[in-house]
């Protein structure tokens, strides 16, 4: 099973003290907007921050997960 990561963006260009907010997360900025890459057990949290500081959620989508490893993953290839 392959590990679920999100993209979840908002308006605006995060200053340094809202990136400290999301700790664990890659923040990608772009023009007028921030992208905010998690794993889906950070999701809930991601979305309650965006929520907490009032800022304007635009998007939040699911992409390609890496594939889990360890003794209980299937075989690659």
């Amino acid at each position: 099973m392959a590990d679920l990561t999100y993209e979840v963006s908002f308006l605006g260009v995060a200053s340094p003290t809202l990136r400290a907010a999301f700790v664990g997360c890659e923040l990608v900025t772009g023009t007028g907007r921030t992208i905010v890459r998690c794993p889906h057990d950070e999701l809930g949290a991601v979305m309650a921050r965006i929520e907490e500081f009032g800022l304007e959620l635009l998007d939040v989508r699911l992409v390609a997960g890496r594939p889990a490893e360890g003794p209980d993953a299937p075989p690659s290839g």
